[in-house]
């Protein structure tokens, strides 16, 4: 049973929560666990080449849009936690970190031979410490 729960979402693309965004809700509620979610600002930001204030305001900017979208699936009271870096390692890291016992990630739509495994997704399948449910298109 689950006492803590992590739903990744990507701002920029409804996919990543649509589906997923209710079926955390429904299992943070069956099994009585906290839910919160997560939302990875991917490295480009660090790049050497870019202005040093480059992305300043990203992660409220992030924070900000993540927070409209739990709003408006009623999930307004879920904690987010803002990441910079490689999106599957983000997520792994706070997952282990923090004692996440259950991982909700939507799939996306793909070519083959990934149907609906995007890269993110699978090797945070792979490498979890935890299990990982995945909300199908």
């Amino acid at each position: 049973m689950a006492t803590k729960i992590l739903l990744p979402i990507d701002h920029t693309d409804d996919r990543s929560w649509k589906k997923a965004l209710p079926v955390a809700l429904e299992q943070a509620k069956f099994q009585g666990a906290e839910l919160h979610a997560v939302s990875v600002i991917p490295e480009i930001i660090k790049l050497p080449n870019l202005p040093a204030n480059y992305g300043a305001g990203a992660k409220d900017h992030v924070r900000n849009a993540v927070a409209a979208i739990l709003a408006n699936g009623n999930a307004a009271d879920v904690p987010v936690h803002i990441e910079e870096g490689s999106v599957y390692r983000e997520i792994l890291k706070l997952a282990h970190k923090d004692g996440f016992d259950l991982i909700v990630m939507a799939s996306a739509k793909g070519d083959f031979p990934n149907y609906e495994i995007g890269p993110n997704l699978a090797r945070v399948v792979r490498n979890a410490h935890c299990t990982v449910m995945v909300v199908r298109d």
